[in-house]
């Protein structure tokens, strides 16, 4: 019922546990003591923000059904535009954020350029995206088209993170 909590509750799930918990609990089940991993963190905080940012798109394609039904979202209570441009945004600062990464005390532990490369593609296609999703008015196989994206470079985070 409350949009908010539905998003936390994806974040924390997707981005924290899946991450951060499934790495230090397979560490303690292994026996290797705990120890901070940089790249392990890196790998947290960018997912988490992907999944705040899936949590707040999922609602895209369901607008007109969920204004139907009087369903409160975010879509529905700013708009498919605002929230699609404001996703983006967020996406476009996490890219951002991973380039940080690089240059800050744990920049030691990635492959700068490797990272650098594969991010700026990245965020291109995800500018890309949502240039198409505007040009199609935000038409309902754009909205699909667009959350379709977002889950893809989402996954596409966990096949690069052995390679940068």
């Amino acid at each position: 019922k409350s949009a908010i909590a539905a998003a936390l509750i994806i974040c924390t799930v997707r981005g924290f546990l899946l991450n951060f918990g499934v790495y230090y609990a397979t560490r303690a089940m292994l026996g290797v003591p705990f120890g901070w991993s940089y790249p392990t963190i890196f790998i947290t905080c960018f997912c988490s923000v992907y999944a705040l940012v899936i949590a707040v798109t999922k609602d895209l394609p369901d607008v007109q059904g969920d204004l139907q039904n009087n369903i409160d979202t975010f879509a529905t209570r700013y708009g498919v535009g605002t929230v699609s441009w404001a996703a983006t945004a967020a996406l476009l600062m996490n890219y951002g954020a991973a380039v940080a990464w690089i240059l800050s005390p744990a920049g030691s532990a990635f492959h700068p350029r490797r990272l650098l490369l594969a991010h700026g593609l990245l965020a291109m296609l995800l500018v890309r995206g949502a240039r198409r999703l505007h040009v199609t008015g935000y038409s309902q196989e754009g909205l699909k088209a667009y959350y379709r994206l977002i889950w893809a470079l989402f996954y596409s985070e966990y096949f690069l993170f052995p390679f940068v």
